[in-house]
């Protein structure tokens, strides 16, 4: 994690928070708020990974306060009752950033899938804080409220997007968590009056409850065990789902937009007897190392969707299906359009309303990040992340830059 003058593009510190040589990573774009910048680590599918929430020092990098979504003590440590040095307890790391709300001074975290990510026979339970959206003071990392949207997870299915916190046109405050089990969750932040201490009256503390719960992909046996024996597919796949790239809010209309992958994953786990983890190795269980998260469907059976979603409801107000998996983010714009990229390389503006393509251009690169709404100069401009590269994904990314529009 690196400080850097923004005046100057001097360093102005170097902190490492995670160990590559175990796997970990730090992929997540940071959260700066009050002197404090959020991050956390990624890498929660390598052997005995688990995942950390950091508040650093803005001005120096100290760490403030660290948070540990698999605890070493105490009854979330419980939730794991198999845990062993030959099989310890594994995931819950992050993958995008995080979401603050500032009224309530609360850090809104997801948190990945518990490994190994296809042996549910190895760690049964909760595996808590894994799968899981966690609401954190953001002065101190005291947790204050969770839920788990995905319990006894066995697909890799990562609450993995970056959640948004909205507010409805009736007022109702939402969590919006998108994750690789191919469903948008409408999460209510709520209070619960709870007994004070010492039993003399009421407290209240933070709560988030399931409103509604949307597909927008195929979902296929996602109830079917895995067998050591044969091969089972299932859909969402070990890629999703939602990624990476979380909804979007047009708060004009009320609508909630997401990206999602249609692409099914078989799997064939290895015999118990002969599953060893490795350090810095992935830990899935898969009985292929050379094709740790599963055998992906070919090419020319995947696919993808954008889809428009009442954030009061859920209900879907209009899907659109695409030739390839949506990876990228989408910006909704007070001007009725939403703009996203596709693994072709194109910039979209979808209709906000209807689902149909108004505007497209060829930005020469696969595009898998960020698309945003930004003012310059007193014009609006649109930019997107080009040039997604990755051995997962079989696309032609091209050099990675940035492709700014704008009107004339």
């Amino acid at each position: 994690m690196l400080g850097i003058d923004a005046a100057t593009g001097q360093l102005r510190w170097d902190v490492a928070i995670g160990d590559p040589k175990k796997g970990e990573s730090v992929p997540m774009a940071p959260l700066a708020w009050n002197d404090l910048v959020f991050v956390g680590n990624a890498g929660g599918d390598e052997f005995g990974v688990t995942g950390r929430i950091y508040a650093l020092d803005a001005a120096t990098g100290r760490t403030v306060w660290e948070f540990n979504t698999v605890p070493d003590s105490g009854p979330a440590r419980a939730t794991w009752p198999k845990a062993s040095p030959e099989n310890p307890p594994t995931g819950g790391a992050m993958w995008t950033s995080y979401a603050l709300d500032e009224l309530t001074g609360t850090l809104y975290v997801t948190t990945g899938n518990p490994a190994p990510d296809f042996v549910l026979e190895l760690r049964p339970g909760d595996n808590l804080y894994t799968n899981a959206v966690l609401g954190l003071d953001a002065r101190t990392g005291r947790l204050q409220t969770y839920i788990q949207p995905i319990k006894n997870d066995f697909h890799d299915w990562d609450v993995s997007a970056a959640p948004a916190l909205i507010t409805t046109k009736s007022g109702a405050p939402l969590l919006i968590a998108a994750a690789k089990d191919g469903r948008v969750y409408g999460l209510e932040r709520g209070r619960l009056a709870t007994p004070a201490g010492g039993g003399d009256g009421t407290s209240e503390t933070l709560a988030l409850a399931i409103r509604y719960s949307t597909a927008v992909t195929t979902l296929e046996n996602v109830n079917t065990p895995l067998s050591s024996e044969r091969f089972t597919r299932f859909c969402p796949g070990s890629q999703g789902g939602v990624e990476w790239n979380g909804p979007a809010y047009h708060r004009a209309s009320g609508t909630i937009y997401v990206n999602a992958i249609d692409w099914c994953t078989s799997v064939k786990l290895q015999r118990l007897d002969t599953l060893h983890g490795v350090p810095g190795q992935s830990w899935t269980g898969m009985d292929d190392p050379q094709m740790a998260f599963g055998q992906m469907d070919p090419t020319d059976r995947w696919k993808g969707w954008v889809t428009a979603i009442d954030a009061e409801t859920g209900a879907i107000r209009w899907k659109v299906q695409t030739p390839k998996p949506m990876v990228a983010g989408l910006a909704a714009t007070a001007g009725g359009l939403v703009f996203t990229g596709n693994l072709d390389g194109e910039v979209l503006a979808f209709d906000a309303m209807r689902g149909n393509i108004l505007w497209r251009r060829t930005a020469g690169g696969a595009i898998g990040g960020g698309v945003i709404a930004y003012a310059a100069s007193g014009k609006e401009r649109i930019a997107a992340a080009v040039g997604l590269n990755s051995p997962i994904w079989p696309v032609k990314g091209g050099p990675a830059r940035v492709v700014v529009y704008a009107l004339p």
